[in-house]
């Protein structure tokens, strides 16, 4: 699934991964989300590899795309990029490279779509030309594409201080073929010169570090850590919920605080500025019975000033996994009474009972959409 659940104006909007399309749905209730007035047909593709010509300019002739990953929608206003506020989709593509039969991922780009409309419904296409269905590929502070294997870009703020900005946050790999070990992920951050193109130093927020991060890695399989989201508290905190472990594992979300200094924040370039929680995962359906790889997890607020968070899982009954990812909705909050040294602005408590630990799969609040 790897939801994008965003909220506007008393609509709810959500997109999430495809094979080798991008879907977009929307309506005033997100239990409406999930009947059939909503069918992920061509009329709702806000985005067709097959169309999209720079597909041949990064990959080659003949490329063929079999993954769009991690899509997000986020808005940049005109005090954001001068000339360049809307809507933009954030979204990796993955080429279809075939070793000995089996499909790989060692081709995998990010890329930037502009809604072509006044709303996040899109059409989306070429954020510099306006050509529809046109993405653009991330480039480096030199102007140049993003030539490395990189996906799951978001978006971190930081408000004020010596480095307030707009920051990309994306997933990186090291080591891929050299065993157990020594092939792991890592969350990479930059600031943003354009939504299209990142600016400066890159940095690296976090590693594997912690065991449960590592749970289903082998020789062939990295050690986890991705899909990094920004957390906005009441008094100026910053959280960032990221996923750890394998997604075919215990896949779970894992916390992040960065440091503050007096009333400025810490360098986020730097490891050492983003405190882990010593308990990690805050959550996870390793527990359940009826879930499981519950993570990914997007976070709003609607109108009423009510916090959500929309994650997939795969859902399982008697014991046996469904074909396909769903999306769940719960709400959450943030406790500020449990302070600790690796929590030293609050902890998050993520799903209905507060446990930090549950993914309940029906409640009053939660809601599914099978992909």
């Amino acid at each position: 699934a790897d939801p994008c659940l965003y909220y506007m104006n008393g609509m709810f909007y959500l997109t999430m991964t495809g094979s080798s399309n991008i879907a977009l749905i929307k309506d005033a209730s997100p239990e409406q989300l999930t009947t059939a007035v909503h069918p992920t047909t061509a009329s709702t593709h806000v985005y067709q590899s097959s169309k999209d010509g720079n597909v041949t300019a990064m990959f080659g002739a003949g490329a063929e795309i079999n993954g769009t990953w991690s899509p997000e929608i986020h808005y940049f206003s005109e005090s954001d990029f001068p000339g360049n506020s809307g809507w933009y989709m954030f979204l990796a593509l993955r080429e279809k490279d075939i070793v000995n039969g089996i499909a790989t991922s060692n081709y995998v780009r990010m890329v930037v779509l502009k809604s072509l409309s006044d709303g996040p419904e899109g059409p989306y296409g070429d954020p510099v030309t306006g050509a529809a269905n046109q993405s653009r590929q991330m480039l480096d502070s030199e102007g140049n594409g993003y030539d490395e294997w990189a996906c799951g870009q978001s978006v971190l703020r930081i408000p004020d201080g010596q480095y307030a900005g707009i920051y990309a946050m994306w997933v990186a790999e090291t080591g891929r073929g050299q065993g157990a070990g020594k092939f792991y992920q890592k969350i990479m951050i930059s600031r943003m010169a354009l939504p299209w193109q990142l600016s400066g130093e890159t940095g690296v927020v976090t590693t594997p570090t912690q065991d449960w991060e590592k749970k289903g890695s082998d020789d062939v399989l990295p050690m986890v850590v991705e899909g990094s989201t920004a957390i906005y508290g009441d008094h100026g905190e910053i959280f960032l919920a990221y996923c750890g472990s394998g997604y075919w594992s215990d896949y779970g979300l894992g916390q992040l605080t960065l440091a503050r200094n007096g009333g400025d924040y810490a360098n986020p370039l730097e490891t050492s500025s983003w405190i882990k929680y010593e308990g990690n995962p805050v959550f996870s359906s390793t527990g359940t019975k009826d879930l499981r790889g519950a993570g990914h997890a997007f976070f709003l607020t609607d109108n009423e000033g009510m916090r959500f968070m929309c994650y997939h899982a795969y859902p399982y009954e008697n014991g046996v996994r469904g074909s396909s990812r769903n999306a769940y909705l719960e709400p959450y909050s943030i406790d500020y009474d449990s302070v600790s040294e690796t929590a030293p602005q609050g902890l998050l408590r993520l799903g209905l009972l507060e446990t930090g630990k549950t993914a309940p799969v029906t409640s009053t609040f939660s809601f599914h959409l099978k992909k």
